[in-house]
This record gives C-alpha cells, sequence and structure tokens, in this order.
C-alpha cells in the first residue's frame, strides 16, 4: 500500500487495524490493568475471597473495555489525520524503550518502543511528536531519517507508520 503526499488521501479505519506497527499508550495501559484484574481474580479463587474475585473481574471487564474504547478512538484520530492533514519533512529520533509489564518476556522484536521525531510547521516553529511503535519496526526508522509527517494543531504522526505492517503478527 502506497499513500500520496497530498491529501486527500485514501485510508480506512480497517487500514488502521491491519498489523499497524504503532500501538496506543493508553491500550498498552490497559491491557497491564487486564493483567493485574485477572491476577486478582485468580488470588480471590485461590484464597475463596469473594470481594477479591468480584474486585478482579470489575478491573478485568474495565480494562477490556477501555482498552478497546482507547484503540477506537485512537484510529479514528489517527485515520483523519492520515486522510487530511498536510505533510512535511520531519526527522527520527531514537526509539526508546517503554516498559509495561506484558511484555516483560517477550522478544526485542515485539517490544514497544517510544519514537521520537521533529519538524517546522507551516509557521516556522519547530515542532516534536513522539509515537509508540512496535520493535520489529525500530531497525527500519533509522534516528536522523528525513520522513514525511503528517500533523495538525494538535496531533502528528510519520506517514510511513500508515502502510508499515508488523511481520510476526
Amino acid at each position: 500500500m502506497g499513500l500520496p503526499q497530498a491529501p486527500p488521501r485514501p485510508y480506512r479505519l480497517r487500514d488502521c487495524y491491519r498489523g499497524r506497527v504503532w500501538r496506543d499508550p493508553l491500550s498498552m495501559i490497559a491491557r497491564d490493568v487486564l493483567w493485574v484484574g485477572l491476577a486478582m481474580a485468580l488470588a480471590g479463587l485461590a484464597y475463596a475471597e469473594d470481594a477479591f474475585i468480584a474486585l478482579g473481574l470489575v478491573i478485568t471487564a474495565a480494562a477490556l473495555l477501555g482498552g478497546a474504547l482507547a484503540t477506537l478512538v485512537g484510529n479514528l484520530r489517527r485515520m483523519r489525520l492520515i486522510r487530511e492533514a498536510p505533510v512535511v519533512d520531519g526527522t527520527l529520533g531514537r526509539a526508546k524503550r517503554v516498559i509495561v509489564l506484558h511484555e516483560f518476556f517477550r522478544g526485542a522484536r515485539e517490544r514497544t518502543y517510544a519514537l521520537p521525531y521533529t519538524w517546522r510547521d507551516a509557521a516556522g516553529r519547530d515542532r516534536r511528536g513522539t509515537v509508540w511503535i512496535c520493535g520489529c519496526a525500530r531497525d527500519r526508522l533509522v534516528a536522523g531519517a528525513t520522513t514525511p509527517i503528517v500533523h495538525d494543531d494538535r496531533r502528528s504522526l510519520p506517514l510511513r507508520l500508515a502502510v508499515m505492517t508488523a511481520p510476526h503478527r
């Protein structure tokens, strides 16, 4: 899949979900909370504590709902940004590891990294952004490389991430 530099770009919500390498911070945190809730419910089951079981199940349900909602809202925003936002050249920074509980025992290619990038907007101001990415894309997004950045007043994203897919999915 390739996207044109000038908007409007053909990009659907379905394209946001097809193995993309970006990660949504709120859904990643919700996944950690999900594991905590499940552990609490199982501990309550093991110790026959109804209050722990109930609290664990409530936390699990909230994490499931919150994670799904965070992913949907994040991808809707990305879709609008990719479709309509103007493009400028930006520079990628060095990706840094983001520590989340559910990835402790995964390989480096499946861990989460924060990728910083900078660009100059139409007013001439230097701007910065960060996106969470999968480790499988880290070696393809080299620090110091120039890449197209789509941006509006509040959000931004390297356009290349809209078409990159994770090979391990």
